[in-house]
């Protein structure tokens, strides 16, 4: 269950994608941490999707008791298990959930709070669950609350869709946190696209550079630079982040990936409908969320002058403050 393996399964699905049964054996102790789970559970059901009449046979499944627990086998079809989102607690997890963009808005006045405010306060409930109860100005709860936001304003800012899947896990031994997130939108390529200057005529181009500084598919649009204008710095400074925290970062769409660790770069071919993200890091290496975001922030700009296309656009304000500075 590395990285590189989950990332072929992708394509060992679509070759028997078309045929009328996939048989899965699963092996007695394999573990299924969130991004392989979402990953993995996302590809079965777009194939499904494609095929309704794809039949998938299970076999050695029942000693899968956290994946089933965790919605993996309802997240593509098969009765067992727990349905998605179903296993909500207090216990350091949040289960493959499915978050429509019309469940941001709960109650009346929502409709007159900006789309970025609603994840923010989404993204916070996620991060206090998964630490236990911390709150706004501890930097663990800061790093992840941040990163969630970023990574689900990706979502709904980018991809076209209306929903986004998305679980995490939280080990308290090790104080390490692995979030995924996935979506069935229109890809990174595409979604760059919008933008003239961003056009690329492969995946990897188009991933590559989606990690740069000020790089997106809406930096071109004239308009207010408002507090959640997208200025392409969500993705940058979420994998710098999570890189410098004793992690790394992993972002697939379409046919290939990226996999970031501090010191390595790796790209794999693969097979998504959408755009799968990971982030995985140390929560106890940060020591200071907001100087680390500052620090890249900096760092991203002079970065962002040298990118042709950019328009030498400063990161805006919800991009690079955590929600508690602009409050």
């Amino acid at each position: 269950m590395d990285v590189e393996k989950i990332l072929g399964i992708a394509r060992l699905i679509d070759h028997y994608a078309d045929r009328d049964q996939i048989r899965i054996a699963f092996e007695e102790e394999a573990f299924f941490p969130p991004f392989a789970m979402l990953f993995i559970g996302a590809k079965l059901r777009s194939v499904r999707e494609r095929n309704p009449e794809l039949k998938i046979d299970l076999r050695y499944h029942h000693s899968q008791a956290y994946a089933a627990h965790m919605g993996f086998f309802r997240l593509f079809g098969v009765d067992y298990g727990r349905d998605l989102g179903e296993a909500w607690g207090s216990d350091n997890y949040i289960p493959i959930t499915c978050l429509d963009r019309a469940a941001l808005y709960r109650e009346p006045g929502d409709r007159y709070v900006e789309l970025g405010d609603l994840i923010q306060r989404k993204a916070e409930r996620i991060a206090g669950i998964v630490t236990r109860g911390l709150i706004a100005g501890d930097p663990m709860f800061d790093a992840l609350a941040y990163s969630i936001r970023e990574l689900m304003r990706n979502v709904f800012e980018h991809s076209e869709s209306e929903q986004v899947y998305y679980c995490t896990q939280f080990w308290p031994a090790s104080n390490r946190v692995e979030f995924a997130v996935a979506d069935f939108g229109i890809g990174i390529r595409r979604g760059l696209g919008t933008n003239p200057n961003f056009r690329f005529n492969t995946d990897k181009q188009a991933i590559e550079w989606s990690l740069m500084p000020s790089v997106s598919g809406k930096t071109h649009l004239a308009g207010d630079r408002g507090t959640w204008t997208n200025s392409g710095y969500g993705l940058y400074m979420t994998n710098r982040l999570a890189r410098n925290a004793g992690g790394n970062f992993v972002l697939a769409s379409k046919s290939m990936a990226i996999h970031l660790s501090r010191a390595t770069k790796h790209n794999y071919q693969t097979s998504f409908p959408g755009t799968a993200l990971r982030f995985n890091m140390n929560l106890s290496a940060i020591e200071d969320a907001k100087a680390k975001l500052d620090q890249f922030r900096r760092e991203g700009f002079e970065i962002a002058k040298t990118i042709k296309g950019s328009g030498n656009r400063p990161p805006s304000a919800m991009s690079v403050l955590l929600r508690r500075d602009y409050r």
